[in-house]
């Protein structure tokens, strides 16, 4: 189950996939925006964009192919993290630590343009939307690697598998290249197994089950959800965090906030200052005997 030989030559999807609306933005912001895209560069498939262990100052934006984040364990094993699709936000603890957690690698060509340190502490001071708009891709982030645990942690490796199934078809629907029933798997098998946390046999048997009941439908890397209600209920699969878009509601709050602080003037952030001011100072702790 290769990845779809086109994937090599076309692009996957467009650096703006899950930037904010533009209509949303004023000048300064788009302006940063561009500028940020414009430091893009190309990654080969099978490249490094983060390697474990390794010292970053940026994030990095996909814009275009895949990408696998990764552990590697003591003992050489790989343990998968997430698989990265475009518009995701990848590396972001890597700029929090001395090193990176994890490692993160083109499964196909890929397009990426970093935003560093700087650049996002800048963001966070001065352009209030594209911070919303980055801090939802990292909670939304978030949410995938808690389903993940789950997958793990609680569901079987038949339950797994569909659940996965599902998240990517909805994932690749997001940003256009999927109906949300058919797609093609951006994993080898052995990839999947990683993911997973199965054994490539084991694998094989659980595609093969879903073929038999009907659920799935399989060509080469070509999936196609037959039944996708029953696969849902088999999975549990609960698609909202992924199709309700945060930044969404992360913008009308934005939006009432600032409403709120031009109404009175700025008083609450002065009442904030006036309590700070005047808060007592907090006497030092004494060591006692």
């Amino acid at each position: 189950m290769p990845i779809a030989g086109h994937a090599e030559s076309v692009r996957l999807a467009k650096p703006q996939a899950r930037r904010p609306d533009w209509a949303l933005l004023c000048g300064y912001e788009r302006e940063m925006l561009e500028r940020l895209e414009s430091t893009a560069r190309p990654v080969r498939r099978g490249a490094d964009i983060i390697m474990q262990g390794h010292t970053y100052d940026s994030i990095f934006v996909l814009a275009e192919g895949f990408a696998l984040c990764y552990r590697i364990m003591p003992d050489g094993r790989r343990n998968v993290l997430n698989v990265s699709m475009p518009g995701d936000t990848i590396g972001y603890p890597a700029c929090f630590f001395d090193t990176a957690l994890y490692s993160v690698t083109a499964l196909s060509k890929a397009v990426v343009y970093p935003i560093s340190f700087a650049d996002i502490a800048a963001i966070f001071r001065d352009h209030s939307r594209l911070a919303l708009t980055l801090f939802c891709s990292m909670a939304r982030h978030t949410a995938v690697l808690g389903e993940h645990v789950a997958d793990v942690g609680w569901r079987n490796a038949y339950e797994r598998l569909a659940h996965f199934l599902l998240e990517v078809g909805t994932r690749l629907a997001a940003i256009g290249l999927s109906d949300g029933t058919t797609f093609d798997l951006p994993l080898t098998q052995a990839k999947l197994a990683d993911v997973l946390g199965l054994s490539i046999p084991h694998v094989n048997r659980m595609l093969r089950r879903l073929r038999e009941d009907g659920l799935i439908e399989l060509t080469g890397p070509r999936v196609r959800i037959v039944d996708r209600p029953a696969l849902m209920a088999l999975a549990d699969f609960n698609e909202s965090y992924l199709v309700r878009n945060p930044a969404e509601r992360a913008a009308a709050h934005f939006s009432s906030c600032d409403a709120r602080r031009r109404h009175d003037g700025g008083a609450a952030i002065s009442r904030l200052n006036t309590a700070i001011s005047t808060a007592p100072t907090q006497q030092p702790m004494r060591n006692h005997p």
